[in-house]
């Protein structure tokens, strides 16, 4: 045999198993990748984060670690996504609400500074808040100083 003809054969063998490998059953796919959670806290320093709840409110409240509901992962590029209701952030006219993330409602942008402006994409206005307790998140220019967030990681 000549090396043109192992090098053939060789080369068969390998695409052989690189199909049966690719098509049996059970071989694990890659691992999904960790989940990455953040608080959004109302930057006017007072330690407020953005909550909600099943029935779609959006509100800030005292940053608590076992609250589930102050938890967002980024669902989709430009999607906040809520850790206990898996309800996404979005926006209406003049309201902030969780609903479908699939609704265009609920594509964001943020600002690149540390304090962030965090841009409702459909309707071009920022989250707002004052930081008080319990106080619904409205929408407003983005300019404002309680239009300000910072977004922290939080220890997987």
């Amino acid at each position: 045999m000549t090396f043109k003809g192992i090098l053939v054969r060789l080369a068969g063998t390998v695409a052989a198993a690189a199909l049966v490998f690719s098509a049996a059953p059970g071989v694990a796919a890659a691992a999904p990748q960790a989940e990455s959670l953040f608080w959004i806290r109302f930057a006017a320093g007072v330690q407020r984060c953005l909550d909600s709840n099943s029935a779609g409110s959006v509100y800030t409240h005292v940053c608590q670690d076992g609250n589930n509901n102050q938890k967002w992962d980024n669902y989709a590029p430009g999607k906040f996504r809520d850790k206990a209701t898996g309800l996404c952030l979005a926006a209406g006219v003049s309201s902030v609400f969780t609903g479908s993330c699939t609704a265009n409602a609920s594509d964001w942008t943020t600002s690149s500074t540390t304090n962030k402006y965090v841009k409702n994409v459909s309707t071009g206005l920022c989250l707002n808040n004052e930081g008080g307790e319990a106080e619904a998140v409205g929408l407003r220019v983005c300019r404002a100083g309680t239009a300000l967030w910072t977004v922290t990681k939080l220890r997987s």
